[in-house]
């Protein structure tokens, strides 16, 4: 039985079979769009704490230090606790095929507006992973969770991929891999650069994700993608999320070696449920 931590914040999740059809077009594609997963309320609670964390959106002819806030654990504030939700948890185990669930981590990001000219800022993928991680069942992968927290026009920083590359970035890794396969987490950052080199994805084939507020982007981290500069004059507002099975021993490790799940806060601990601090486990 799943706990219910608060229903101040409640995911429309899709029907069964539709869900399934939206992991179906995932796996096709490398990305999906789910409509209308949040809801206005929470998404403004969001913005309003993003902005809190990370100060005044500054115009694009006014000086500012950043224009890209990339905010990670350790984060405050109760409603990072209450976005870890049922749904989100079932979601999660469709995607992965898994029970025995982890949370990879929670990112906060808003794209200021830029004065420079748009487009990707740096094309790459985010997981390296070998092909019996992506067929095994539970998947030995992570899918991400982008839920956009502001509508997305062009321009206006959206993310960027090249559909179905992922595709291409599995083949490249198994011409790569040995007959023994490399599982050594510690060489991940070096087989990823391999392997998006073997691959050789055309970018030029790669467009922007015009999601509306509320919208949840099922993302591979193998698909070949970019941030892009926001060259609107509203910030655009993003909440990362993503979850593993314990299965994936190959991700585990990495995350370990790089104490990257080390930075929950205690905050987030407490607010969760005692059945669901497992999430939180190494």
């Amino acid at each position: 039985m799943i706990t219910t931590i608060s229903r101040t914040h409640v995911p429309n999740l899709p029907s069964p079979e539709r869900l399934l059809a939206f992991r179906d077009r995932l796996d096709a594609d490398g990305f999906v769009i789910i409509p209308g997963f949040l809801d206005p309320a929470t998404t403004r609670e969001l913005r309003s704490h993003i902005d809190a964390l990370a100060g005044p959106v500054r115009r694009a002819d006014e000086p500012a230090p950043r224009r890209l806030h990339d905010l990670r654990h350790p984060l405050p504030g109760r409603i990072m606790g209450e976005l870890v939700t049922p749904e989100h948890l079932l979601l999660a185990r469709t995607l992965v095929d898994g029970d025995e669930l982890r949370l990879t981590e929670q990112v906060l990001i808003r794209t200021d507006p830029m004065p420079e000219a748009g487009g990707p800022s740096g094309w790459h993928i985010d997981f390296a992973f070998h092909p019996r991680h992506l067929s095994a069942r539970p998947r030995q992968t992570y899918i991400q969770m982008v839920h956009a927290l502001s509508t997305v026009e062009s321009g206006g920083g959206a993310v960027m991929v090249v559909p179905g590359s992922h595709h291409l970035m599995a083949a490249a890794a198994a011409r790569l891999a040995t007959g023994s396969e490399r599982f050594d987490a510690e060489n991940q950052a070096a087989f990823k650069a391999e392997v998006t080199r073997a691959a050789a994805v055309d970018t030029s084939r790669g467009i922007e994700i015009h999601p509306c507020d509320g919208d949840l982007i099922l993302f591979h981290p193998m698909c070949l993608h970019s941030a892009s500069r926001n060259t609107r004059r509203e910030a655009r507002y993003v909440l990362f999320m993503s979850f593993f099975d314990v299965s994936a021993t190959y991700l585990h490790d990495h995350l370990r070696r790089e104490k990257y799940r080390d930075r929950f806060p205690e905050s987030l601990h407490e607010q969760l449920p005692s059945d669901l601090r497992g999430l939180l486990e190494h």
